[in-house]
This record gives C-alpha cells, structure tokens and sequence, in this order.
C-alpha cells in the first residue's frame, strides 16, 4: 500500500476514534470499530442509501442479540450512533437510513396511559363559571383583561392572541385558527378546527378589538411575552383565582396554563364519546403535523402531552350529567363536532316497507283532525310528524329530567319561573330609571366610568407633581449639605484669623509707648502686611482642601449608585422568577430609584461597572428600549425597600 495512502487511512482512523469517543457504552464503541468501516464512505446515491439500511438492520440485530430488542431499549444506543455518523460527517447521507422513522420515535417518546393517570390532576369544581367569566373579559375595554380572555375561551398562547392567531368563524362553538408560533419553516401553514368555551362570534370581534388596542409591530414574539406575559397572568389571577387551582409549584395563574383549562373543559363540552380524549385534547392544540397543502396528520408528542392531564372535572359536575366525561353538550342547538372528528356517511335511502297498525275510530279519527288541521298530504306524512314530536317530547322531557307525560306541568312551572323573573327585571328596571333621573338623567354606569377615568387621570398628575417636588427637594437637600461645608470651613477661617489679629495686636501694644509716631505708622502698615498675607495663606488653604472634600463626596454618591445597580442585579438574579420579572439595568431604570444626578449614574453605568452590567445582561437577553415595558417600578422599589 503507497505511504499516503496508508497516512490517509491512520488519519480518517484517527478521526473515527475521536466520534465513537462520543458514546456511551464500551460495548457500543466495540460494535462501531467494527462495523463503522462499513457504512462510513457510502455515497448519497440509491445504492448508496440501500447499503446504510441494510448496516441499519444489522447494528439493530446486534443490538437484539444483547437483549435490545425493542425500540425503547434501542433508543439510547441509536442515538450515540447517529451522533458519532454526526460528528465524522454533518451531512452524512446514512443519516436519513439509520434510526427510527417519525412514527417509531412518537411511538417511543408516547407516555404510557398508567404514567398519565399517575399525574396528579386538579379538579375543576365550575367549569361553567370559568367560561362564563371569560365571556365578561372578552367585553372588557381592558386589553390584558381581552387577552386573558381569549386564552380561556381558545386554548392560544400570550403571543398568539395578541399578534399572530387568525380566527375565522366555523360555527355557533368554533372557529377556524391559523398563527401557532411553533411551527417554523412549514412551507404550508397550519389551519384548523377548534371549538371555543364562549359564543365564536365574540371571540373573533374581541380579537379585532384587541389589535386595535396594542402596537406591535416589528415585535418578536419573545419581546411580546417579555412586554405583556406578566400583565395577562396578573388579569387570569385576579378573574379565575378562586376557580383554578395554581399547578404544584406555582403560587399564580399564567396563560400557558389556560391551555390545559381550556382542553380539559372543551374535551368534556364537545368530545365525541367515541373519540379517544388523547387524541381530541392533541387536535384541538393543533398538535398536527403538515404532510403538504391540504392534509394533516395528528401528532402526538410526550412534551405536549403531559400538560393535557393538569386539570380535571370534578366527579361532582360529572355525577350531576349523569357519568358522562365527554361531549355534554353536542346536543344542544348550534353545536356540532369540529371538521376533524366528523364523519361523513353515505346511507343508502331506505325502502319504505308499508304496514299496519291497529288503533281505536277514536284515535284515528284524531290524527285525521291533525292532518287536516297541519295540511299534510298523507296519513304516513301525519303519523311521521307525530312520531318526530314524540321524539322530540322525549328528548325534552330528559333534558328538564322529568317523564315525557309530566312535560306538561314541567312547562307550566316553568313558565312561572319565567313570568316571576320578569316582573323582578321590570322592577330592577324600574328602580335603575328611578337611580338615574335622581343624578340627572345620565346612566350610572357611565357616571361612574367618567368618575374612576377623572380620578385615574388626577391619580396620574399627582403621581406626576409628586416625583417633580422629590427631584426638587432632593436637589435642594444637596444645596443645603454643599452650603453647610462651606459655613464650616468660613468660620474655621474666620476663627484662625481672630487668633492672628488677637496676636499681632498684642505685641503693638507692648511696642507703643517706645515708637515714634512714624514707627507707629510703619508698625501699622507691617500688621496690615502680615493681615493680609495670613487672609492670603488662610484662603490658600480653604482652597486647597475644598477640591479633595468636593472629591470625596463625588465618590461617595458614585458608590451609593453602584451599590444600587449592584442590588438590582441580586435582585435579578435571586428574586425575579422569569424575564417578564428582570428589568433591564439604565439610566431610565436608576432615575426612577434615586434623586442622583444624571451625570453621576451615566459615569458610573459606563464606568467601572460597564463589563459587569453588559455580562449581566446578556446572560438574561435583556436588551433594547423594550425590555423594561409594561414592569412596574413600584414591585421593583418594593422588593429593594426603597420609598421614594
């Protein structure tokens, strides 16, 4: 063998060793020493491709003869072999061959039905007062409180319901739904059926609403979750806090949890008895696979459904619908199944079979009176629609849980109710008339909106002048420290004066009685001399240590804003629970907690702490004018104890 040749092979050996380094096992490595020269150089050719399945086949029968005879027990060892192909070759072509097909790994990552059951559900004690609430928020002029709304009622994600979800209406109880956020670099978008906990009309109108309430553009969806995730979960709280149970872990509601709510109480409105609940709970979250334009496929994955089973009904709402766990409702009027589980069938029109049934002149003579009565054309056409009526009576009668010959005294009772409630509502009426004319004619209602809008709107100018006379009196509170400095350091000036004058004063007197009049002048010509030039010395000195005072209480501010920055960052680190909860550390941020001055806080944000800071913000991802939007300083303040 020529020497490059042999070099060549020493070389693609060598790097061998380095991918197999990769697995696991001992065994594995052993196995690929001898098997990898076979598959390593295969071409990206039909041939090619035939020759790595059948290398597939024989690693996987090798793999048997250990005992590894399924796919679960393969999976491990399947992996560390596509990663060591991985790491000689990116691109390797025996990379589409080797492994396991899609279908192989849903079945392998699918969670067992007794894995399932083992979660630790919560129950949902009014799933009727859960949508009915969400009804309220979709009317909210509220934009959190329209968002949190729409995530009840569809089961979407923050950022779907607010940017990229398209609802179409399908029927009375569902809409058509295109805009999942996870599902990048389909080539065909993803639409379908799925049913809504409110009336469909309302949720396509509060979604118009809400885009005409928030601007969004050029946002990304993580941005979006970062500016509004927090105010929504605040909106769920504070509308289904009694109603939900917070999941084990969690001490508060949030939106991604709504996806579980919403499965569970559409699963039992609108599930077909013969659908398998896994499967419908995976279609109604667009668990779909796009095959090409026009067709889906239904995939299930363990990452999705494990939060399909965090909430349950309650077996006390399931015993008042008599046991029954799925599709309560799809015989009420205007809901049918989604598109996905309805079937189509073509029956044949049956042969009407004539036959005779005995009844007394009595009675004849009474279905007679009803075809005539109606204009039916034949006694068959009489006898079907008293039969539909029939139907119809029984049907009635197990809905108000009564017989079918009780019907009519349930109706009549009814009727009651109906007529009492009303003459209640003329009489709330007639009392709300009464309320108005008393504040002038105008509605209540609006007279209170106007009055919380004003009392917001004068909230917000006190908050306003409040942080304007802060700025001001801290302002002032340095004016008044610089000026106590300076009356220090004059009376200690004036004082060491006093003591020269006092000095000099003395000596003259000893010297007056012995000096001529001309030497008393020179005399005081002298002590003027020395008096000004100790003034002088004494200035000198002032001077001189005013710029080293001045200079230590610049770098004692400078050390209160690092220290503050430096708490902001603790605060970050071990408090904040996500990155709608972290705030992004600027000049904006600082002057919202201190009364420092601006020149300070930028000298010290790109000072010292300038590598420190960007370090801290990007292990967060906290970047740009948007980060801090929509978080409320007054936590933060809180959480630093700071009363400004």
């Amino acid at each position: 063998m020529p020497i490059a040749t042999t070099a060549m092979m020493t070389t693609l050996k060598h790097n061998w060793e380095e991918a197999i380094a990769q697995c696991s096992t001992e065994w594995l490595k052993s196995l690929l020493r001898e098997l990898l020269p076979q598959v390593v150089d295969v071409a990206d050719t039909a041939d090619g491709h035939h020759q790595a399945q059948q290398w597939d086949v024989l690693v996987k029968e090798r793999m048997a003869q250990r005992g590894l005879s399924t796919p679960s027990q393969q999976k491990n060892p399947i992996t560390d072999v596509r990663r060591v192909l991985k790491a000689i070759d990116q691109n390797h072509p025996a990379l589409a061959d080797v492994g396991f097909n899609p279908e192989e790994w849903t079945m392998i990552n699918m969670p067992s039905e007794q894995a399932v059951s083992q979660r630790s559900a919560k129950p949902l004690n009014d799933p009727d007062e859960i949508a009915r609430r969400a009804a309220v928020l979709l009317q909210s002029e509220s934009w959190s409180e329209l968002a949190a709304g729409l995530a009840v009622a569809t089961g979407r994600r923050a950022a779907e319901v607010i940017q990229t979800a398209q609802f179409k209406q399908a029927s009375q109880w569902s809409v058509w739904f295109t805009g999942a956020v996870k599902r990048r670099g389909e080539a065909v978008a993803l639409e379908f059926e799925l049913p809504t906990l409110v009336e469909a009309a309302s949720v396509v109108s509060a979604t118009r609403r809400l885009r005409s309430l928030l601007d969004t553009e050029g946002m990304s969806n993580r941005e979006i979750n970062r500016a509004y995730s927090h105010a929504i979960a605040q909106a769920c709280d504070r509308s289904f806090k009694d109603l939900v149970p917070a999941r084990d872990g969690k001490d508060n509601l949030y939106t991604h949890l709504f996806r579980s709510v919403y499965s569970t109480i559409a699963t039992f409105w609108f599930c077909p008895v013969d659908v398998p609940e896994l499967e419908f709970r995976a279609a109604i979250q667009g668990h779909y696979k796009v095959l090409e334009e026009g067709r889906t496929e239904l995939r299930r994955s363990l990452a999705a459904s494990r939060h399909y089973f965090d909430y349950e009904i309650s077996d006390q709402v399931i015993a008042t619908h008599r046991g029954q766990r799925k599709g309560v409702r799809l015989n009420e009027p205007g809901v049918q199944i989604i598109t996905a589980f309805r079937t189509t069938e073509v029956i044949e029109k049956e042969k009407v079979v004539m036959s005779r049934i005995g009844i007394s002149e009595s009675d004849k003579q009474r279905v007679l009176a009803i075809q005539g009565e109606l204009g039916l054309g034949t006694q068959h056409d009489t006898m079907q629609l008293i039969l539909d009526a029939a139907d119809t009576a029984i049907s009635l009668a197990d809905a108000l849980g009564c017989q079918p010959i009780e019907l009519g005294e349930k109706i009549e009772m009814i009727n009651q109710r109906l007529e009492e409630e009303q003459r209640r509502n003329g009489q709330l009426r007639a009392k709300l008339a009464e309320a108005e004319k008393m504040v002038g004619g105008v509605g209540t209602s609006q007279i209170i909106e106007q009055s919380l809008a004003m009392a917001h709107e004068f909230n917000g100018h006190l908050k306003q002048e409040n942080q304007r006379l802060r700025k001001q009196l801290a302002q002032a509170h340095d004016d008044r420290e610089s000026l106590k400095a300076q009356l220090v350091r004059f009376e200690a000036a004036q004082h060491q004066l006093q003591q020269l004058q006092q000095l000099l004063g003395g000596t003259l007197n000893d010297q007056a009685n012995s000096q001529t009049t001309v030497a008393q002048i020179g005399t005081d010509q002298q002590t003027k001399e020395v008096q000004t030039q100790s003034t002088t010395q004494q200035n000198r000195t002032v001077a001189a240590k005013k710029p080293a005072k001045e200079q230590n209480y610049s770098d004692q501010v400078e050390r209160e804003v690092a220290n503050l920055i430096r708490e902001i960052m603790q605060y970050n680190d071990q408090q904040a629970t996500d990155d709608s909860e972290r705030w992004l550390i600027n000049q904006s941020t600082l002057k919202q907690l201190t009364t420092r001055n601006q020149a300070i806080i930028k000298r010290v944000l790109e000072g010292e702490m300038a590598d420190e800071l960007k370090e801290h913000h990007d292990n967060y991802g906290l970047y740009g004018r948007m980060a801090n939007r929509g978080k409320d300083i007054e936590q933060l303040k809180a959480a630093l104890g700071i009363r400004k």
